[in-house]
């Protein structure tokens, strides 16, 4: 991921965006009263960072190269957050309110965002050589130039005001632009990785996912596939505030969500699974009364899967879950040496009944299918290789239709 030490100046960005927008130094000299060689220092200076030129300097003006159109996309998609984010940010005023580059330096946006992250200033802190409070005294001087609280001072210490935690996250959707920004630039000059980080839900279909991930490195050697595992409403933090790119998994997008964005991808189903020979799988025909007699590994309740499995034996006495664990890994494991049971999607389960590890029967009283896809913001932009990626997870569950078989019931 992005280090926090490198966040550009964002008067510099300024000068390059308004230099692709007139198309040359003269004029956004002019345009933002500055001299030209501070112009001009500004674009070498960005140009050194991810090592290839900007722009073509001609005779007629200042014209971006084909990698530095790419470049400008996503700095004038930096500023529209950026400043949006500033407006709101600010008291209501009837006056016109100056540019954000004009009210945050880039030192304050890096400690706005660090100090919002719950549980891990400390270690960004430290990650960097800057002291906690180092860093909130810089935020909190972004409080006089915006004229509104971004933090408050309670029993637990100072936490940040709504308004700053807004402001929070969509600075660091707006950091996330030049993050990719100078990813697809340096990963296009075969120098550096790009990134692309992926939540993946439980039981989201782990075969799939590390097949299209090993298709895509094949395809892009240098760039970098980061693969996070959590709960749906963790993920969907992460997502809204830029920490990762998409989820991957079934699709439950909340009514009030309306900036994400579904793509259906393959329709998955549960399967009871177990060990290849165990007792259930010689009987002709199986019954609730006959998964109940046996032992079951099964997740907290309350979960959707753990839901899933008391539908099962709605109507009479379950059996006693001794064993709770949401841990694939660790589920397995007592499959592997056991006459346990438990229920996964089939997708979670494939490779192994593939290499005959395991066996599966499909689920009475339960013929649900889950849609599963992938989640991303609305307004998200992906590069080149994010793409790539899409196409793979495309290309793998295509004609992927794993609907459960009926059993009597």
């Amino acid at each position: 991921m992005f280090h926090f030490e490198e966040i550009p100046n964002l008067r510099h960005l300024r000068m390059v965006q308004v230099i692709g927008r007139t198309g040359g130094v003269s004029c956004a000299s002019r345009e933002l009263s500055t001299s030209q060689p501070a112009v001009t220092q500004a674009v070498a200076n960005l140009e050194a960072d991810i090592g290839t030129p900007i722009f073509e300097r001609r005779a007629t003006g200042t014209y971006p190269t084909a990698l530095g159109k790419r470049y400008l996309l996503r700095i004038d998609r930096f500023f529209e957050i950026l400043d949006k984010a500033i407006a709101q940010a600010m008291p209501p005023s009837e006056g016109t309110i100056p540019r954000a580059d004009w009210l945050i330096t880039n030192t304050q946006m890096r400690a706005m965002i660090i100090t919002c992250e719950k549980d891990r200033v400390n270690q960004i802190a430290d990650s960097i050589g800057l002291s906690p409070a180092s860093l909130f005294r810089s935020a909190r001087t972004l409080e006089r130039s915006l004229g509104r609280p971004l933090f408050d001072r309670t029993a637990q210490g100072v936490i940040p005001t709504p308004t700053g935690q807004t402001l929070a996250r969509e600075l660091r959707r707006a950091l996330r632009e030049i993050e990719m920004a100078r990813g697809e630039i340096l990963l296009a000059s075969g120098r550096e990785s790009l990134e692309i980080t992926v939540g993946a839900l439980p039981m989201a279909g782990s075969h799939d996912l590390a097949l299209a991930t090993y298709a895509f490195t094949q395809a892009y050697p240098q760039a970098k596939v980061r693969l996070i595992s959590g709960e749906y409403h963790k993920l969907l933090g992460d997502l809204s505030n830029s920490r990762i790119d998409m989820i991957f998994g079934v699709l439950r997008k909340p009514d009030w969500a309306e900036d994400l964005n579904e793509e259906l991808l393959f329709r998955d189903s549960y399967c009871l699974v177990m060990r290849t020979g165990h007792p259930l799988t010689r009987l002709p025909q199986i019954t609730p009364e006959d998964l109940a007699r046996y032992q079951w590994i099964a997740p907290q309740s309350g979960t959707p899967r753990r839901k899933r499995i008391e539908e099962i034996f709605e109507g009479i006495t379950p059996p006693s879950f001794h064993v709770e664990t949401p841990s694939l890994t660790l589920s397995r494991a007592f499959l592997l040496n056991l006459d346990m049971i438990t229920l996964m999607t089939r997708s979670e389960v494939q490779a192994d009944l593939d290499m005959g590890i395991l066996t599966n029967l499909p689920c009475p009283r339960l013929d649900a299918v889950l849609p599963k896809g992938v989640t991303t913001r609305s307004d998200w932009l992906p590069t080149e290789a994010h793409a790539a990626f899409l196409d793979c997870l495309r290309d793998i569950t295509a004609g992927v239709n794993r609907r459960p078989e009926r059993l009597a019931s």
